[in-house]
């Protein structure tokens, strides 16, 4: 499956906090474009994923390779291991797409996340790694943000964009995954801004992020590390 970065993908979503549930979560990398969470839902002792796959264009047969799926806090090393699951089509079941903007829904129920967890990713505990749902946002300060930032850039704002970026960047700095500075140096690249994104961009070769790898190979399929030095 193809690795998406949710820089264009999470225009639009709203997010809600219900105590322990938070509907339309913000993600950083996931391996579908028409993929999205619908909600999180934290208990003293599970943690649900409510997982929504839109077929926008055509998606091949969408399956689970293996049962060993878990949650961690980001760069938590201990591993919270899937309890159940409903409607989930582990192989050799699969999900066949057949018409245009067809949805296909499915839950994973796992042992609970600690109490304050504010960013969480869910793996496929595989060396293939092909399914995996990185920087799952539960923190309601920073899913603000973020979607104040996507929405701008939905709208051709892209001061506002940058700003809201800006300051998430600048709000936490436990942030371990790269979301917000890939799209600061994103944004200013694009707006042909190259010393200002040269300054992000050498703030962020100082900083340790839990997808740097992934986000790097996507700045060079973009053309954006092509600019920087």
């Amino acid at each position: 499956m193809k690795k998406v970065i949710s820089l264009v993908l999470l225009i639009g979503l709203g997010i809600v906090c219900f105590g322990q549930q938070v509907n339309n979560p913000s993600i950083s990398i996931k391996p579908i474009a028409g993929l999205t969470i619908t909600k999180v839902v934290t208990t003293d002792s599970t943690t649900s994923v409510f997982i929504k796959i839109v077929n926008s264009k055509q998606i091949p047969p969408f399956t689970l390779k293996t049962r060993d799926l878990y949650i961690r806090p980001v760069s938590d090393p201990n591993n919270l291991k899937l309890i159940r699951s409903v409607n989930a089509p582990f192989a050799p079941e699969r999900h066949i797409f057949t018409t245009q903007n067809e949805v296909f829904e499915f839950t994973l129920v796992f042992h609970a996340l600690p109490k304050g967890t504010k960013y969480f990713d869910l793996m496929e505990n595989n060396t293939k790694r092909e399914f995996y749902i990185q920087g799952i946002v539960l923190d309601a300060k920073l899913n603000e943000m973020i979607a104040r930032g996507f929405d701008c850039f939905s709208r051709g704002d892209g001061f506002g964009a940058l700003k809201a970026f800006t300051e998430m960047a600048d709000s936490d700095l436990y942030f371990e995954y790269g979301l917000a500075y890939f799209n600061i140096i994103y944004l200013l690249t694009a707006g042909n801004r190259i010393d200002e994104a040269q300054v992000w961009y050498d703030k962020w070769k100082e900083k340790f992020f839990y997808d740097k790898a992934l986000l790097e190979k996507e700045m060079t399929r973009l053309g954006i590390k092509q600019k920087l030095k």
